[in-house]
């Protein structure tokens, strides 16, 4: 009896001692089954044990919840962030201006922005029975590139739900992530929904907002491989008497193990769905105003939808010691412009003034057919991460691109790179770390509408330096300082993508600057 109370007050402790060291009840009953085979308590004390520890979790809040009996596993996470943000561009010196007036760009003119925001994201994450699992999170803000919402910004009587200080208009939940998986087949994991990006990616090409929707496949396999060491035997030795020796066996070193962790990540993502896809009466056709500038007015307007398929392969090396490097070959293509993206993209243009040149095409997705290579090494200098990392991509068709863009000579401009170097980790209280980067976008490399929206504000034709250092003040709360500035490219194009936060095309000059307080549960 006493051994049963002893086993009990220990799980009770386990369960109820919260924080990171809490136990689930899968867990209590793999600790019991334990203590059954070591014959350290009796199989009827353990279900004694067992009984008593599940009336003792009906009794306590956590026990009250209710799970339906498919749900094998339940995950409760999210984050907090307050944060400040400052943004600010110039536009160029021999950029055409219209007549003075408010709003009216002038020469080397420069517009800011300085804000207050706050980000909330909470989530779900459940495994089911049969192997299947899913994920819901909710966030606030309906950009798909951004999750902030800014303080103050709905005060104005027009405002979304009504005016005055503290009005709620934009301080809506959105739904950020609906998937559904299934990982019953080896190795192989199916998901299907508005998920976390599948795809091994970098902020060059992607913004870590987004959470794409469609269809992924992904494949992992670890290799593991040991070469040498062991122990051998020393040839035997002779004494001056005839007397034979033998000298015990010695070690030959430390084996050398390599781990290749070998995958493979497909994504069908719904780009754009063109509603209804037969329509009744005429198809309708592509308007003057719209299409004229790229020579597409009187088309018909597609009635298919687009998509965004990305092919990936690739593998994670980890050497003794620490060391790994990291490579991951993709190649995107488009199905199609659906009837939001049929524009070709244009990007703007520096021999127009400010107003003209924004109101060029910034989105058109045609065209493009791009190879990226995101790539990472990482080792520790004693007990400090240190990595170097980076990104190559090429669009293929850039010169068709071009063209259509209006600039028939200028498809050189199809490269975009990034290398940076960082030290540090921030996973417990007190780490630290810092990223340094160069990246560098030309204007016909990348898909607009995907770039991240803080570096260059989403903009194209840039290139320039970030950086990032972080501290953790306790292994939830993380403090950080991001800064980027960046400059236009090719002086003869505009920045193509669409505006974020400075109403500037071409930006001839870029910074950014955000402090965050982020805690995570």
């Amino acid at each position: 009896m006493l051994t049963k109370r002893f086993v009990l007050i220990v799980l009770a402790a386990a369960f109820f001692g919260g924080g990171t060291g809490s136990i689930r009840a899968q867990d209590a009953g793999a600790l019991l089954d334990l203590l059954v085979k070591k014959k350290i308590i009796t199989d009827q004390e353990a279900e004694e044990v067992r009984a008593e520890l599940t009336k003792e979790v009906s009794t306590t809040s956590a026990g009250k919840w209710k799970l339906s009996t498919p749900i094998t596993e339940l995950e409760l996470y999210g984050d907090i962030r307050l944060r400040y943000q400052y943004n600010g561009g110039r536009t160029a010196d021999g950029t055409p201006v219209g007549a003075p007036g408010p709003g009216v760009a002038g020469v080397h003119d420069w517009q800011e922005r300085e804000r207050e925001r706050y980000r909330l994201r909470l989530g779900l994450r459940g495994t089911l029975a049969d192997d299947w699992f899913f994920g819901i999170r909710l966030e606030t803000s309906a950009s798909e590139r951004s999750g902030n919402v800014t303080f103050g910004d709905d005060s104005s009587p027009s405002s979304p739900g009504g005016g005055g200080p503290f009005a709620k208009g934009n301080d809506g939940i959105n739904v950020g992530q609906a998937y559904l998986g299934y990982k019953g087949f080896k190795d192989i994991t199916l998901t299907g929904g508005k998920m976390p990006n599948p795809l091994v990616t970098t902020l060059m090409l992607w913004d870590p907002d987004i959470n794409p929707e469609g269809l992924a496949e992904q494949w992992k396999h670890t290799f593991n491989f040991t070469f040498g060491g062991g122990e051998s035997e020393a040839a035997p030795t002779y004494s001056k008497e005839g007397g034979k020796e033998v000298v015990a066996k010695q070690a030959t070193g430390e084996p050398f193990k390599l781990k290749i962790d070998v995958f493979a990540n497909f994504a069908q993502f719904v780009y754009d769905d063109s509603n209804p896809e037969n329509p009744l009466g005429q198809r309708a056709l592509v308007s003057s105003s719209a299409g004229s500038a790229t020579q597409q007015n009187g088309q018909l307007i597609p009635h298919t939808d687009a998509f965004l398929l990305a092919w990936q392969v690739g593998a994670r090396f980890t050497f003794p010691k620490n060391i790994y490097a990291q490579i991951a070959p993709t190649i995107y293509n488009y199905t199609g412009n659906g009837d939001t993206f049929n524009i070709h993209y244009q990007g703007g243009d520096p021999t127009l003034t400010n107003s003209a040149s924004l109101a060029q095409n910034q989105t058109g997705i045609n065209s493009l057919l791009v190879f990226d290579m995101p790539w990472e090494i990482g080792w520790k200098l004693g007990e400090i991460p240190m990595r170097l990392f980076g990104d190559f991509a090429v669009n293929l068709e850039a010169d068709d691109r071009a063209a259509a863009a209006g600039h028939p000579g200028k498809g050189d401009q199809r490269y975009a790179y990034q290398i940076g170097a960082g030290i540090g980790q921030l996973k417990v209280k007190h780490d630290w770390q810092i990223d340094v980067w160069y990246q560098h976008s030309d204007q016909y490399a990348l898909d607009p509408n995907l770039v991240d929206d803080d570096i260059f504000d989403g903009r194209l034709n840039m290139h320039g330096i970030g950086v990032r250092a972080g501290y953790a003040l306790s292994d939830a709360v993380i403090f950080s300082l991001s800064y980027n500035y960046g400059w236009r490219a090719d002086d003869a194009l505009g920045t193509g993508g669409t505006p974020i936060a400075i109403g500037i095309n071409p930006i001839d000059q870029y910074q950014w600057f955000v402090a965050d307080l982020n805690i995570r549960f």
